[in-house]
């Protein structure tokens, strides 16, 4: 009887959920690639060899002019989203009408929305070498950002998505 109780123990324990899982690690390349505006909207995204973080804004969140103050964007399940592949991904894969159904997504985390979850984006001018004004600088950033995969959710606190230019 005491084997028995020692096994169901046993199987117990191991055959519980500790809770584990793969919180997003946000290791990418520096590079913001963005596709062309599409309905008054951007995709910007920065990758991984296998995943990818992904925003998509406004063409009056993304602005040709200097912003005086930080522009302010609530966070949604709609225009943030963190997904990994089951292969290699390129540039290449977001920019198209109508995507390829490989690389396979294996986990899509989503932003959550929240009183204080942010995508911030402040803009400069962008001047060539004889300061002509030659385009805008966007600096964007997460504020209490909260992403979730079914049960699962993490929080950044304040993490750098990157910057990248619009051209006149």
């Amino acid at each position: 009887m005491k084997k028995l109780t020692l096994l169901f123990l046993l199987v117990f324990c191991f055959s519980c959920d500790d809770g584990y899982f793969d919180a997003p690690a946000f290791d990418f390349t520096e590079t913001v690639y963005d596709c062309d505006v599409v309905d008054n909207k951007f995709v910007l995204f920065r990758l991984a060899a296998a995943e990818s973080l992904i925003i998509t804004l406004t063409t009056q969140q993304i602005k040709n002019e200097v912003t005086t103050a930080p522009i302010e964007v609530a966070v949604t399940s709609e225009n943030v989203i963190y997904r990994t592949f089951d292969a290699e991904i390129s540039s290449s894969y977001f920019c198209q009408t109508i995507p390829p159904v490989e690389p396979r997504v294996v986990a899509n985390w989503t932003g959550s929305a929240g009183s204080a979850s942010f995508v911030i984006v402040e803009t400069i001018e962008e001047l060539d070498e004889d300061d002509i004004l030659i385009g805008y600088r966007h600096f964007i950033t997460f504020e209490n950002l909260k992403l979730e995969n079914g049960d699962n959710s993490i929080t950044y606190e304040e993490e750098v998505f990157g910057e990248f230019v619009t051209y006149l």
